[in-house]
């Protein structure tokens, strides 16, 4: 066990949750988690800045008590807790099988009975061919992105005198 009486030689007899972090090398967040869930006393003036005072004597004694007993200030699983041992860490991700694209079907013409009459009831009154400022008042999209999606060639589209027609 580590003796940590030079600790009260070289601090204030009260510190912050910065300092505190810093002398016990653990994150801000697990810092925040011990005093939030009263594993060290201190008081809490709930202002965004300097919220918490802690005693250097309660610093002291939770760095002993660490060092005796860590499996009493294990973590919660969400937290990425340097006490626990690798396979207990973080959450683990589940693997994705295939691309992105494959997790989210979209329902083909023949799966939705109605949706080409929703479609040309909602668009008879437009023409067949529209121009970029068309498609912009009816879409409210920039040119610019209009212009992308035809080079990617999401849509449709005639080049004619340096103007798409969609």
């Amino acid at each position: 066990m580590a003796d940590y009486s030079f600790l009260e030689k070289d601090y204030p007899k009260t510190v912050s949750k910065d300092r505190f972090y810093r002398l016990c090398h653990i994150s801000k967040n697990t810092a925040k988690y011990y005093l939030d869930n009263s594993f060290i006393p201190c008081v809490d003036t709930k202002k965004k800045t300097r919220r918490y005072t802690i005693k250097m004597k309660d610093i002291i004694a939770f760095l002993e008590d660490r060092d005796a007993n860590p499996s009493k200030y294990y973590l919660p699983k969400h937290f990425d807790n340097p006490f626990l041992p690798r396979e207990q860490r973080r959450y683990k991700k589940a693997p994705r099988n295939g691309r992105y694209k494959d997790c989210y079907k979209l329902k083909s013409i023949r799966e939705v009975p109605d949706y080409q009459k929703y479609l040309s009831q909602q668009f008879k009154e437009y023409p067949d061919m529209m121009t970029t400022q068309q498609i912009r008042q009816i879409t409210g999209h920039s040119i610019t992105v209009i212009i992308s999606w035809c080079k990617d060639k999401k849509v449709r589209f005639i080049f004619q005198g340096a103007m798409y027609h969609i």
